[in-house]
């Protein structure tokens, strides 16, 4: 489905999203998140993400934080290359986090619609978790020569450190905090005071501890050293080759992780969903293929959070109906009485809803199949474009004439406004009258007047309104099908503080215009 997805402000679902998924790869699914392209893909997140919700409620913990490996993985499809350990061991991590995926999924098998990818590369999982540690050191059993390496290196070791101890030894220095023998790469050294290192023959090294002491090798460690660290280039070398060859059992292996990969970016996506779902209430509308909307007691689902976290007023329950009965409401009513708001709310749960995520409400909610859903919502004056908001309002209906059909959902705010009401009014009725003949479902909003009669005498379109409390002198928020409404324009103008004798003057001026309207 193609939406007129900045309109509806459907970025904070995103964002939302993204602050509740647990890897890199969720995250990113989160922030290029948009509408399916069939029913069936939709349904097909839909049932993952209610068996995520249900997951979490029966206490599953979610996905661990993972590392990025795709950088790895493509690294690992060149020639001849050798993986880093570190790398090698978040791959081996992620393995490990699918193994219990598996094991989820055996509980919750909507998860994810291929149990096979979340197979993985078991045998290559082994491999790993032999040769490289958690924090990416390559085993000294990962490879008979390793073995044997470690094994003279050790005893290389052993042997300079005697030789080191039988020198401070001689000097009369007791090494009682260990700290006067230490390691320079692969070199063994002394750390002494810088007036004893004069004493010693050998080669400076540098100072050490802020230059409260000197390294010195004396010139009887030297050729132990220098074979010292000739086993451990040999050392080095084979450590490569053994990276190397883990690196080639990885790409032979790629295919496997992929697949791995992409069910984990669908169910870490699914889980964000799920945990998005339980904050605002949610449960998953029923999708069907003809272009149809009812939905009964739903909200915005930014109006809803902000409520639960106190910071916002409760919102009032939307129910709308648009199907062969109801195919076009015409929504009038207060100025900040909520018909901007009524067309958000549709347009972004309809985009949700494409999506597979659940939507807010305490009813019944069916969303059908539309193609497109086009967004004319607020002022689109350009100074850039030297756009004038009627211009841009032509631009949107150029555009809509052009791709509407009897699978789109329009959502128009303010139709007609931005020039003379009366021709307003005139392009109106024939843009209207157009949508209808192609069967367009949609919702239009609206201050002009002679719509209201228009909508009343044709069958396709239904006045509705936006209740305004007449006592009060404010809004309710009430969605109301079937009226029509007054844009309570003086009402509000008074409300806010308006002069009285302006606002007379004012109603004075409004009730000689009606009288002329009505004159023969």
């Amino acid at each position: 489905m193609d939406a007129d997805l900045d309109a509806l402000e459907f970025a904070a679902i995103r964002r939302l999203l993204e602050r509740l998924t647990a890897t890199p790869y969720g995250a990113d699914a989160a922030r290029a998140l948009t509408p399916a392209p069939d029913i069936a893909a939709a349904e097909a997140l839909q049932r993952a993400v209610t068996a995520a919700r249900r997951a979490i409620e029966q206490g599953a913990a979610a996905l661990p934080r993972l590392p990025d490996i795709r950088a790895a993985l493509r690294q690992a499809s060149q020639e001849r290359a050798a993986l880093a350990g570190t790398a090698l061991a978040h791959i081996a991590q992620l393995m490990r986090a699918g193994v219990s995926l598996r094991a989820l999924w055996a509980q919750h098998p909507d998860l994810y619609p291929d149990e096979g990818a979340l197979a993985g590369a078991p045998t290559l999982l082994a491999r790993l978790d032999t040769a490289v540690t958690p924090s990416g050191r390559v085993n000294d059993t990962a490879s008979p020569r390793l073995a044997e390496l470690a094994q003279e290196i050790n005893k290389g070791r052993t042997d300079v450190r005697a030789l080191l101890g039988e020198r401070l030894a001689a000097l009369g220095v007791r090494d009682e905090a260990g700290d006067a023998i230490v390691t320079s790469g692969s070199r063994l050294l002394l750390a002494v005071d810088p007036r004893l290192a004069d004493t010693i023959k050998g080669v400076r090294r540098g100072p050490a501890g802020h230059g409260r002491r000197y390294l010195v090798e004396p010139l009887e460690a030297v050729a132990a050293n220098n074979r010292l660290e000739a086993c451990a280039g040999r050392r080095d070398a084979e450590e490569l080759a053994v990276r190397r060859q883990l690196t080639a059992e990885v790409a032979a292996a790629l295919t496997a992780l992929e697949a791995l990969l992409g069910a984990m970016t669908w169910i870490d996506l699914a889980f964000a969903a799920g945990h998005l779902s339980i904050h605002m209430n949610a449960h998953a509308p029923r999708l069907v293929p003809e272009p149809l909307l009812r939905l009964a007691a739903v909200y915005h689902p930014a109006m809803l959070l902000a409520f639960a976290d106190h910071r916002g007023p409760c919102p009032v329950p939307l129910s709308i109906t648009l199907d062969d009965s109801y195919p076009m409401l015409l929504v009038t009513g207060p100025n900040t009485g909520g018909k901007t708001v009524v067309l958000k709310t549709v347009g972004l749960l309809v985009a949700m809803a494409h999506c597979g995520l659940h939507i807010p409400g305490e009813g019944e909610a069916v969303i059908g199949r539309f193609r497109r859903v086009i967004v004319d919502i607020g002022d689109r004056q350009s100074l850039l474009h030297q756009l004038s908001t009627f211009a841009s309002h032509v631009e949107v209906l150029k555009r809509l004439l052009s791709e509407a059909d009897g699978e789109t959902l329009v959502l128009m705010d303010e139709l007609g406004t931005g020039t003379d009401p009366e021709e307003g009014a005139a392009l109106a009725m024939a843009v209207l009258d157009e949508l209808a003949h192609r069967h367009v479902r949609g919702i239009i909003t609206t201050h002009l007047s002679p719509l209201k009669g228009y909508a009343a005498a044709h069958s396709y379109l239904t006045n509705a309104t936006m209740r305004f409390d007449d006592e009060r002198l404010a809004p309710t928020y009430e969605f109301v099908v079937g009226e029509s409404g007054s844009s309570h324009g003086l009402t509000i103008a008074e409300r806010r503080g308006l002069a009285p004798a302006l606002l007379q003057a004012a109603r004075a001026h409004l009730a000689r215009l009606e009288a002329a309207r009505g004159a023969p």
